[in-house]
């Protein structure tokens, strides 16, 4: 990284003071910064830190009269250090735009403008790559799938056929996409596989995590909406719905056929039933079942998960039963 203050302050769109020619090599916390970094307060709780951190520079929501060092002000340093952050993780990570010579593309294949395929990554018939597409070394992709301009799929990504996957999607490594869902008909005592002949649709501006499992439905599809954020090792089953903007965290499970609403927070360990809904808004506490439906906005926690209100009165009430027991005992 590279940049002089003036650059940088463009980037952010922020108000300089100092010397706009100072050069900027690396970005770091303000606790742990070195000469030639530039780092960030979120806001006046972390003031005094900026006269012991060794930074060169300090992105800051106002003035601060106690130091010389160059400050840009923004309204919003946190957002404006993101933009930055953006920057210097695109630099490293960027790859070169070519086809590396061990990839083995169909000739059917459909490849856009400025990919980049690494080492060992197979694309298979009648597959269609956007623009600006990079694909990381022993990636696969089925059949007859479609990826949008500009996404990112990590090494050991598994897509399997007839697969859409939107514009600016993000795949972490060991991530399956399009794996059969979980469908068997029990007939006298034996589990018959129910076909897994539907596909996955993922929109635009999602993210997922390392070592995600998002299975096919049995007909019709799977969809994860625009926005979504999964956590690493969630597991999405078949014919699963998701909406916009949803977020799952770590270790979230969602069987088969339930539907998730717009913006809803689903915390860690999560368990969701099959065919349940949940609503728009939702927020689901960490380690939570849901067995039946929630309305749009419902604050829940527990197993089974319940009003956040009323669950925290149970686990008050849990820990006083040992002093509970004991009177009781001295009683009798």
């Amino acid at each position: 990284m590279k940049f002089t203050l003036k650059q940088i302050n463009k980037i952010i769109d922020g108000k300089l003071h100092g010397n706009g020619n100072l050069l900027i090599t690396g970005v770091s916390s303000i606790e742990n910064s070195k000469k030639g970094d530039i780092t960030f307060i979120k806001d006046e709780r972390f003031v005094d830190k900026i006269l012991k951190t060794e930074a060169s520079a300090i992105v800051v929501h106002r003035a601060i009269e106690q130091t010389k060092k160059p400050l840009i002000i923004v309204s919003h340093p946190f957002l404006a250090f993101i933009k930055l952050l953006k920057l210097v993780s695109d630099q490293k990570q960027s790859q070169p735009r070519i086809i590396h010579q061990t990839a083995i593309v169909a000739k059917t294949a459909s490849l856009g403008n400025e990919i980049s395929i690494g080492a060992n990554v197979v694309i298979d018939e009648n597959t269609k790559i956007g623009n600006n597409v990079t694909i990381r070394p022993n990636a696969f992709i089925g059949k007859n799938c479609n990826i949008g301009d500009c996404s990112t799929i990590y090494p050991n990504v598994t897509i399997r056929e007839e697969v859409t996957i939107g514009k600016r999607v993000i795949i972490h490594s060991g991530t399956t996409i399009g794996d059969d869902g979980f469908g068997y008909l029990q007939i006298k005592g034996k589990h018959v596989k129910i076909p897994q002949v539907g596909t996955v649709e993922i929109g635009d501006d999602v993210e997922i995590g390392s070592n995600v499992t998002i299975a096919r439905a049995a007909l019709d599809k799977t969809i994860i909406s625009n926005g979504v954020k999964i956590d690493n090792h969630s597991h999405i089953a078949h014919n699963v719905f998701i909406g916009e903007d949803t977020m799952l965290i770590a270790y979230a499970k969602i069987a088969g056929g339930a539907e998730v609403g717009k913006n809803v927070m689903i915390a860690e360990d999560v368990g969701i039933t099959d065919h349940a809904v949940i609503g728009d808004n939702c927020i689901i506490g960490g380690g939570s079942k849901v067995y039946k439906s929630l309305k749009p906005g419902s604050v829940v926690w527990g197993s089974p998960a319940k009003p956040i209100t009323l669950e925290k009165r149970i686990q008050v009430l849990i820990k006083k039963l040992p002093d509970v027991y004991d009177k009781l005992k001295n009683i009798s």
